[in-house]
């Protein structure tokens, strides 16, 4: 078989198989207008008890033979104790979602917290790991070229576990169903909290100008943990990162570096509950009696929290100041 021919039928072949194994509706995608846009049904993944991976009835090594070695699935072997575990505790399968707004996790047909984005927090987190050197500027301008495709995809991935003798089947439930039923409801704060850390060149913290040298010294403790290097604090001058705010809000965990958003932790009490929930469900024992307890009481009161860490940085010369948020 000719190179260029080999070429023109493989993606073909990959588009076939995963046909295949789809099923159900395509995923929804907001912005349906315009010249791209790929939204698939849900493509179903079966795990054995010994952690092999198929595709349509098609193992990894099968994809692999038929694709002549090109697309090579094998190494997506989970750990058969992994797999044990599930099927133990019942976890039947795990459905993740990629949509323009977000990466969605559906476990047992529960939603969970999940993360959340736009175009602006995309965008910024390509800028933020150029300038703090995570990226290399090439692959930079690559990821934000690739951001307008991004949320134009439509991806349904159910990963399905075996099921333990004696356990009732949990059809996997459709998934545009489920992340339509989320709804975020405007709570009263249980708890008001605010932390602005000052760093200075040395990265030694201050707060209302009491540095955390002085709190040391007046308390005979080591508060080193809040300390950063200086080398750190260094780089974070150079990058022009002036701030990073930590902030919770009720729908989530939000994260902005110079003001600018990044992807976001998305919950509400519903999804905060349902992690209580599997987290309970994937740790049954009764040593983690205590550690249930805790997730089942604290995890849902985070929707109740108004919290704000800020990590503030010197300003490099001749920069002038960023307003925070």
């Amino acid at each position: 078989m000719s190179k260029r021919l080999y070429l023109l039928l493989l993606p073909l072949l990959v588009l076939a198989l995963l046909l295949a194994a789809c099923g159900g509706k395509p995923t929804q995608v907001a912005e349906e207008e315009g010249g791209f846009l790929l939204a698939l049904p849900q493509i179903t993944v079966d795990i054995d008890s010994q952690g092999v991976p198929s595709v349509a009835g098609f193992t990894a090594e099968t994809v692999k033979q038929l694709t002549f070695g090109q697309l090579d699935l094998t190494g997506l072997r989970v750990d058969p104790a992994l797999v044990n575990w599930f099927t133990q505790t019942n976890l039947q399968h795990v459905v993740l979602v990629h949509r323009n707004d977000g990466l969605y996790i559906i476990a047992n047909n529960e939603p969970l917290p999940h993360i959340g984005w736009d175009t602006e927090s995309l965008r910024a987190t390509s800028d933020v790991a150029t300038d703090f050197g995570l990226l290399d500027p090439r692959i930079a301008k690559i990821v934000k070229l690739f951001v307008p495709f991004v949320q134009r995809i439509g991806l349904n991935i159910a990963v399905r576990f075996p099921v333990a003798p004696g356990q009732e089947v949990i059809e996997v439930a459709d998934a545009n169903e489920v992340l339509s039923s989320i709804t975020v409801e405007p709570t009263e704060d249980l708890a008001i909290a605010r932390l602005h850390l000052n760093y200075d060149e040395n990265g030694v913290p201050s707060v209302l100008d009491v540095s955390l040298n002085d709190v040391e010294e007046a308390l005979g403790i080591s508060l080193a943990q809040a300390k950063l290097s200086p080398a750190l604090v260094q780089q974070m001058t150079n990058a022009g990162i002036q701030h990073v705010m930590v902030r919770t809000a009720d729908n989530g965990l939000l994260l902005f570096v110079n003001g600018q958003p990044l992807p976001n932790l998305a919950w509400s009490e519903e999804l905060l509950s349902n992690g209580a929930k599997v987290f309970g469900q994937l740790y049954p024992t009764d040593e983690f009696t205590l550690s249930r307890e805790a997730v089942n009481v604290l995890l849902p009161m985070l929707n109740d929290i108004d919290g704000e860490v800020v990590l503030l940085f010197p300003l490099a010369p001749g920069a002038e100041a960023i307003p925070l948020p």
